[in-house]
């Protein structure tokens, strides 16, 4: 609405992150924040970083290749080259 409206000059990216996120970080954090059982679940968190590292470094560099390219003020990327199968 900014943006329509002339009042905002800087660019706006949403990059949804989700697809990078795997099955072990969902149940650390479930485990963790939900169920306050930290012994479980972050183990599990750790081991979630870890298979989503270099995913997370691409979605990033891919974020900032949009971000050069794109003219137009509000950019939303779903990501979901990034979703394993």
């Amino acid at each position: 609405m900014l943006h329509k409206q002339n009042l905002l000059n800087e660019k706006i990216i949403f990059s949804n992150t989700s697809p990078t996120v795997p099955l072990p970080m969902t149940f650390g954090g479930f485990f963790s924040r939900w169920l306050k059982i930290d012994f479980i679940g972050v183990p599990l968190l750790v081991k979630g970083a870890k298979q989503s590292y270099q995913d997370v470094i691409k979605l990033v560099n891919q974020t900032k290749k949009v971000a050069k390219e794109d003219k137009s003020g509000v950019v939303i990327l779903d990501n979901k080259e990034f979703k394993k199968n």
